[in-house]
């Protein structure tokens, strides 16, 4: 009975022992889900340029996540109100967010990113200063995984998770529909036009220059007389419109890719007494209130709205965290307004959420 006692001790403390390693075997979870594998375009949910911000949070993910965020710049009101809807929209969905501003400077955003990293952040988006540049440090923080995704300016890394950004051929399609039924409604279908672009932004207003263009040149009485660099400056679209306006002083429509352009053109408009109109793609309260006011010169926007794109970024980062695929590319769009609809825009609450 003895040996057969002893036996069974033996087997029974076997049998421990092994429960004990299959216990320790046991798969782990993980804490972030690996990124859905789809590319397909979508079109975002999140409400139209027309539409306050709505108040639905992002997917609630339990721990509180910290997300580092790269402005492009802050120096410009669209950036200053992206930022104020980041910290919105971030403390909506339960995040901790670090805003920097890489004011477009490659070097500066990538020491920016690398930080983030350092710092052990959960995820991390960017508008890239440089498409190309900031491909290293990308692909790094992918290797150390953490998620990265790019809004406003996309990057040429394969290892983003999303991009969400506005069409920016479209924003210059939209201006060109107006201008069209502008022409056809007060100049008997026949206009000369000038673009005032900004071809070192190849990506944003050379893509709004075109659009804008490809509208004008299906009317057959359209004749586009000037197209030149303003720099995206207001003081050297002021100088370049001064020198359309000494070549073409019959010119009836002036389109600018972003306001600052715009409002160049219509100070040099107002002191050659030219009865040129101004449009352009915009963000800001001057333009805003031009069109409240019904502006003589100043007539109509293109309308991105940064409250939609800081929406649309922590959506999908919320999205991510939640194990849902995250489609390559989120779209958002852009809607036109003058004076009959500006009204409809919320922009004073958007910008009352602004800081300083």
């Amino acid at each position: 009975m003895k040996k057969v006692a002893k036996l069974l001790a033996v087997v029974m403390a076997i049998g421990l022992v092994m429960s004990i390693f299959a216990a320790c075997s046991a798969p782990a979870a993980t804490d972030t889900p690996k990124p859905a594998e789809s590319s397909a375009p979508a079109v975002s949910e999140a409400p139209s340029a027309s539409e306050a911000p709505s108040e639905s949070v992002a997917p609630s993910t339990g721990a509180k996540k910290k997300i580092g965020v790269s402005l492009f710049y802050r120096r410009d009101e669209y950036y200053k109100d992206l930022e104020a809807g980041f910290l919105y929209e971030a403390e909506k969905a339960g995040f901790d967010i670090e805003i920097q501003d890489a004011d477009t400077d490659p070097a500066k955003q990538t020491q920016q990113v690398e930080d983030f990293v350092s710092k052990g952040f959960d995820a991390i988006c960017l508008s890239c200063t440089d498409p190309a540049g900031l491909v290293p440090a990308i692909d790094a923080a992918a290797a150390k995984g953490i998620p990265v995704f790019t809004y406003d300016g996309p990057s040429n890394s394969d290892k983003v998770i999303t991009h969400v950004g506005f069409d920016f051929k479209e924003d210059g399609q939209i201006v060109g529909e107006w201008a069209k039924k502008y022409i056809t409604d007060n100049l008997g279908g026949k206009a000369k036009v000038a673009v005032i672009d900004f071809p070192q932004s190849a990506v944003v207003c050379k893509a709004r220059a075109d659009g804008f263009i490809e509208v004008m040149k299906s009317m057959p009485g359209v004749e586009i007389v000037a197209q030149q660099d303003g720099k995206a400056s207001r003081t050297d679209s002021m100088s370049v419109m001064e020198n359309i306006l000494t070549s073409n002083p019959d010119v009836n429509i002036v389109f600018g890719i972003n306001y600052d352009t715009g409002a160049g053109a219509k100070a040099a408009i107002q002191a050659a007494k030219s009865k040129a109109i101004v449009l352009c793609v915009a963000w800001g309260v001057e333009g805003f209130q031009e069109l409240e006011n019904n502006d003589a010169i100043m007539k109509g926007f293109s309308v991105t709205s940064p409250a939609v794109q800081a929406q649309d970024t922590i959506k999908a980062i919320g999205e991510f965290f939640a194990g849902k695929d995250i489609p390559k590319e989120y779209m958002s769009h852009s809607k036109m307004y003058d004076s009959s609809n500006i009204k409809d825009l919320p922009w004073k609450e958007i910008v009352a959420r602004r800081k300083g």
